[in-house]
């Protein structure tokens, strides 16, 4: 006897996937900037300095002197020579008072005076070391004025593209069952 079979067969049902990847961009432009720096205001004042040059000692030293020093020291020689006359004349008077002593007074003064003493001393050299110098420097005003950086700058915003994906479904294969009897 034959029995009879069910016979079942079957095919199962295949999806397919197409997919399109999403796809972005972006993009970043660079800022765009100027900078531009002024000039400093700069001002300076020079004082002049002050120079002195003091000669009168190498001019002295040379025997060249005003008529002021001159006429000074000729009192002073003066001054001297009165006193010293002075005493010569107190000296010859003494002298003659004791003429009884002996000896020629008279024509010892006379031979003693009858000379000129005069003695002439030019100057020197003139030295540096004679010359007084004196310097006092002027000052300098020095003014600064900063002046600030123009800075301009432009943000740019970023460039943004973005496209979306998708995903494409379709049946591959339908599910199949079938089923038979054999007998």
């Amino acid at each position: 006897m034959n029995i009879p079979k069910l016979q079942i067969q079957s095919a199962p049902a295949r999806i397919g996937l197409n997919t399109n990847k999403p796809q972005q961009t972006i993009r970043q432009p660079k800022a765009e900037q100027s900078i531009r720096q002024p000039e400093a205001d700069m001002s300076i004042e020079q004082k002049p300095g002050k120079l002195t040059i003091d000669q009168t000692n190498a001019w002295h030293n040379l025997d060249l002197k005003n008529v002021l020093v001159r006429s000074k020291e000729l009192v002073g020689i003066a001054e001297q020579k009165w006193m010293e006359g002075i005493a010569r004349v107190s000296r010859e008077g003494d002298e003659l008072m004791r003429i009884e002593d002996g000896g020629n007074p008279i024509a010892a003064q006379a031979k003693r005076n009858a000379g000129f003493d005069f003695t002439f001393e030019p100057g020197g050299r003139p030295a540096y070391e004679l010359v007084d110098l004196d310097y006092q420097r002027g000052g300098a005003d020095i003014s600064i004025n900063r002046r600030e950086p123009e800075i301009d700058a432009r943000v740019r915003k970023p460039e943004h593209r973005y496209s979306p994906g998708n995903v494409d479904v379709r049946m591959e294969q339908r599910p199949d069952l079938k089923i038979d009897w054999k007998v």
